[in-house]
């Protein structure tokens, strides 16, 4: 026995389309069929990053920082000074500095409460950071500018889920979120192919069930506290 099933892009769609009655079992589907099933499914995976999820595509960044140097690009061709090449941050999660072993959290801050900030160039202890995920680099703003290099920043992001470019691309999802794949997607393309508004109904029905459970259990379990906000 193994837990490391996986689907891959061709996969995922002949599945959708065998529930869609455009293949029967052993029929190979028409390149056209994959090619416009393809385009659709990689439309779902964009779209679905809104909903905020997944907890599987949470990965940390560090960024290094340089003396004086107030904004640092990331994402895939980052350049500049104190640039980190790697896949561009949708949002900026949590955040803490590091510094000798030791972590300070970070405010993160919206784009107006970083404006009406004052003195942004005066060197200190990085306090704050506010980050703009741009196309095709992120842009990470810190606040006040950092007084040394010695900090190295801890970014926990929500990065972007992966393409699936060529049939045998495995998609960037657990096993336990491919039912919710092949649902929508057959959801997505039954239109040329379904006939019945029952079967229809049916599909979509399905689709909606199965994305609704992988949300839900996409969610980090963890305790949730308020507080005042003492910034001002």
């Amino acid at each position: 026995m193994t837990t490391t099933f996986s689907a891959t892009r061709d996969d995922i769609i002949n599945a959708a389309l065998r529930e869609c009655g455009a293949v029967g079992t052993g029929e190979t589907a028409e390149i056209e069929d994959i090619s416009d099933a393809a385009f659709a499914l990689n439309l779902i995976i964009k779209s679905w990053i809104k909903t905020g999820m997944p907890l599987w595509k949470v990965v940390k960044v560090t960024v290094p920082m340089v003396a004086s140097n107030i904004t640092y690009q990331i994402g895939p061709t980052a350049s500049g000074t104190g640039a980190v090449v790697t896949d561009r941050p949708l949002r900026v999660l949590e955040a803490f500095s590091r510094e000798s072993g030791n972590d300070s959290p970070l405010t993160i801050l919206s784009r107006g409460d970083y404006e009406s900030m004052g003195a942004k160039t005066t060197a200190s202890t990085v306090n704050a950071i506010y980050y703009q995920p741009l196309i095709p680099n992120g842009v990470l703003t810190v606040y006040p500018a950092p007084s040394s290099a010695v900090p190295v920043l801890h970014l926990l992001t929500q990065v972007p889920l992966s393409d699936v470019i060529t049939g045998t691309d495995v998609v960037d999802f657990p096993s336990e979120c491919y039912q919710a794949l092949k649902w929508n997607l057959c959801a997505e393309i039954a239109g040329p192919y379904v006939s019945s508004d029952r079967k229809i109904m049916r599909i979509e029905a399905k689709a909606k069930q199965f994305k609704e459970e992988m949300e839900s259990w996409s969610v980090e379990e963890a305790s949730l506290y308020f507080g005042y906000d003492t910034r001002s």
